[in-house]
């Protein structure tokens, strides 16, 4: 075999290692936020955007990364199947179905897992479904009250203040799939949990995303008039109130990801001592 074609080899067989690491094996992110309302540790595994993924047989090795934790809660947020996906759909609900066994877990869906009828397949297997709810939970001595929308979009004139009455001396968490950082903020969420933007899929050194809701490059400038578009992946403040930004599991709708491996985030709340 000549040289080139021995280099050739080598650089077809480095892009296929490269796109099955970055799309098939799993990362997990830990994030600490601390707050005075907060009396014991709690951890919280976040996991989004699965579109039918399968990571090990019947994602046994998702399901082990998740219980090597050992979260007080499992927070979902939403797009778990795509739509109209019968073989991702049945995916979606062993893998859900399967952690409610062992641990408390919180759903809100996206776009595309948004049917009646997944929702109350999800609910009825012990999977609490917050759609437009609320859940008032206690962890050792921390009282959380956990939030749940499922908005596909939001008016110039949404306003949690509409359906829910909240608490500021209690710590307060929203799921959502797509994020309102600023609506969330101004209502008094501590804690806003989305997906959806899938990290960007593909992500370049010192650029970030190379697109998020149809713009290009959208971390590039500091430009923050629209926050949402800026927040593609990870954690991010505003005044006393955090969005954290899962950059999912699955990788609709190209079967490809790059420097943004699947994740599962492990969010810990800690009293600031």
């Amino acid at each position: 075999m000549k040289k080139k074609h021995l280099i050739m080899l080598f650089l077809i067989i480095l892009i296929i290692l490269i796109w099955w690491i970055n799309t098939y094996t799993i990362k997990t992110t830990y994030v600490t936020i601390e707050s005075d309302k907060i009396e014991n540790e709690i951890k919280i595994v976040q996991i989004s955007d699965l579109h039918g993924a399968v990571f090990g047989k019947n994602n046994k090795n998702l399901i082990e990364k998740i219980k090597k934790e050992n979260p007080n809660i499992i927070c979902v947020t939403g797009d778990m199947h795509t739509a109209n996906n019968e073989r991702e759909k049945q995916i979606a609900f062993n893998l859900l179905t399967e952690l409610a066994k062992e641990y408390k877990v919180y759903f809100v869906n996206g776009e595309h897992d948004s049917s009646e009828g997944f929702m109350d397949m999800l609910n009825q297997n012990g999977v609490n479904v917050l759609d437009y709810k609320k859940e008032e939970i206690t962890i050792n001595n921390t009282k959380l009250n956990l939030y749940g929308i499922t908005n596909q979009y939001y008016s110039p004139t949404f306003d949690l203040n509409n359906e829910f009455d909240i608490n500021k001396n209690e710590y307060n968490i929203l799921l959502a799939h797509i994020s309102n950082f600023k609506k969330f903020e101004e209502f008094g969420i501590d804690l806003s949990l989305c997906g959806d933007t899938h990290g960007g899929l593909i992500r370049l050194p010192f650029i970030g995303a190379v697109i998020n809701r149809g713009i290009w490059f959208p971390e590039i400038g500091n430009d923050m008039q629209d926050m949402d578009i800026k927040c593609v992946k990870g954690l991010y403040k505003m005044n006393n109130s955090y969005l954290f930004v899962s950059s999912g599991l699955g990788s609709y709708p190209i079967g490809i990801r790059l420097f943004n491996r699947p994740e599962i985030a492990v969010i810990k709340l800690k009293n600031r001592l």
